[in-house]
C-alpha cells in the first residue's frame, strides 16, 4: 500500500508526487510506478507490479486512491489491490507536524467493495504520525488495522543530495514492527533513487531497494513455479513518473 502517511522512501519504491494548485486552493497529485517486487512492511505481496495513484488536497485535508496490479504470469496470482485513504496534516510547531488518517485496503479478487469477511476483500486501518524538520527528516508513524487486529509502528529517515539543477540522489531508511493476533515480525528497508524534474510539475525517478524481514519474505515467482525458497531479505527496483494537473 502507498499513501502520503508512509515514509518518504516507502516499501515498494520511491514515488515522486507533483502537486499543482487548482481553483479554490485544491491541489491534485498523480503518479504511476513500476516495481520489480511489491514489498509492503517487509512482506513481498507480488512480483512485478504497476502502481498508479492520485491525491486531492485542500488546506490541511487530503484524500486519495492508490492501486497495484501484478504484471506477468506469476504476479497475477497475487491479486490486485485498491487503497482509498483520507487524512489531516497540520503543523504543531515550526519543526514538528502531525498526520492523522484512515485507509481502506481493498482486494477485488476477495469480494465486493467494502466487504471485510476475515480481511479477504478488504481491511480498515487508522494511522497517526509525527514528522520533524530536522537533519535526515525523521518521522514515526503508528497504524492499527481493525479487521486484522494488527498494530504497526514504523520510523524513517531520509536525505536528498543535489546532483545538478534538476537531478537529485534520494536516500532513505525505514524500520518497523508488526504485532497482530497470533502473528508478528520486524522489518527494515534501505532505498536509493535518482530523481529528475522535467518541470515544476513533472518528475521521474529510478531507484533500488533492499528489504529485510525477521520472518520469511514470500517470493511469488518461486511459489507458483513450485520451487519455493524461504528468504529473509530481498533486493528490488522501481521507476516512476509523477505529474500535477
Amino acid at each position: 500500500m502507498k499513501n502520503c502517511a508512509l515514509s518518504l522512501l516507502v516499501l515498494g519504491g520511491t514515488t515522486l508526487i507533483a502537486p499543482t494548485a487548482l481553483a479554490g486552493d485544491v491541489s491534485v497529485s498523480t503518479s504511476i510506478d513500476y516495481v520489480t517486487d511489491y514489498v509492503f512492511r517487509g512482506v513481498s505481496l507480488a512480483d512485478s507490479a504497476v502502481q498508479p495513484g492520485v491525491e486531492l488536497a485542500t488546506g490541511d485535508f487530503y484524500i486519495g486512491a492508490w492501486a497495484s496490479t501484478g504484471v506477468g504470469n506469476t504476479s497475477v496470482f497475487a491479486g490486485d489491490e485498491i487503497d482509498l485513504y483520507a487524512g489531516y496534516g497540520v503543523a504543531l510547531s515550526d519543526s514538528v507536524s502531525a498526520d492523522l488518517g484512515v485507509t481502506y485496503y481493498h482486494y477485488p479478487q476477495g469480494g465486493g467493495l467494502f466487504e471485510t469477511d476475515g480481511g479477504a476483500a478488504g481491511t480498515y486501518e487508522v494511522y497517526a504520525g509525527l514528522a520533524f524538520d530536522a537533519p535526515l527528516s525523521p518521522s514515526v508513524y503508528g497504524y492499527y488495522d481493525f479487521t486484522l487486529e494488527a498494530f504497526t509502528v514504523e520510523g524513517s529517515v531520509g536525505h536528498s543530495v543535489p546532483m545538478g539543477p534538476k537531478t537529485s540522489l534520494d536516500l532513505g531508511l525505514a524500520a518497523g514492527l508488526v504485532d497482530g493476533d497470533g502473528f508478528g515480525w520486524e522489518y527494515g528497508q534501505a532505498s536509493a533513487a535518482v530523481g529528475y524534474s522535467f518541470t515544476d510539475d513533472v518528475s521521474a525517478y529510478v531507484g533500488a531497494n533492499f528489504a529485510l524481514n525477521s520472518d520469511d519474505l514470500l517470493n511469488y515467482e518461486e511459489f507458483f513455479t513450485g520451487d519455493l525458497i524461504a528468504q529473509d531479505s530481498l533486493f528490488f527496483f522501481g521507476a516512476g513518473v509523477a505529474a500535477g494537473f
